[in-house]
């Protein structure tokens, strides 16, 4: 084999490999993105939460949008819950600062009450809320261990782009 045939075969390979890499889901974290020329796009994002620690009155930011608003789209949460079926952490959805619980339904199939229960809300909500931000909250005084299969599930269909394409978080810093 001459110099001449080795290096085009080098470079085939490259141009190959290239194409391959180019083609195929390269990406291994948790969250995926496409865009689409319609300028629609969706995003899926799993987070796991067991073990992690939660100060109280405090949160974990899981998502967040911004510039542009989830026009539609879909949480799913598997959390600690009391005997009653109330979640002891909140899901919170808005425009930073301003967030608010979401308002989660109990999927009593998937739940073990006083254990961990299984939650899920579609977005936009039912009061058109905006929301480009979604945590994990922490309500009470003391800090809180996440029991193990405490998982969120984001998943984003469609975003609504922000006017003027303006970020609108009003806190200091934003």
């Amino acid at each position: 084999m001459n110099k001449k045939n080795i290096i085009s075969i080098l470079g085939c390979s490259f141009l190959v490999t290239t194409i391959l890499l180019l083609s195929t889901n390269s990406n291994i974290t948790f969250s995926q993105q496409e865009q689409v020329q319609t300028s629609q796009s969706h995003d899926s994002l799993t987070v796991l939460m067991d073990g992690k620690t939660i100060p109280g009155r405090n949160f974990i930011h899981l998502y967040d949008s911004t510039p542009s608003s989830i026009s539609s789209g879909h949480v799913a949460a598997h959390l600690p819950c009391d005997g009653g079926g109330e979640a002891t952490v909140q899901v919170v959805g808005g425009i930073a600062p301003d967030v608010t619980p979401l308002n989660m339904t109990l999927v009593d199939q998937m739940s073990t009450l006083g254990n961990i229960c299984m939650y899920h809300v579609d977005i936009p909500q039912q009061n058109g809320t905006s929301i480009t931000d979604i945590a994990l909250l922490n309500p009470a005084e003391q800090s809180i261990i996440l029991p193990a299969a405490t998982s969120v599930v984001i998943h984003v269909s469609q975003f609504a782009a922000a006017a003027g394409g303006e970020e609108v978080h009003t806190a200091a810093g934003h």
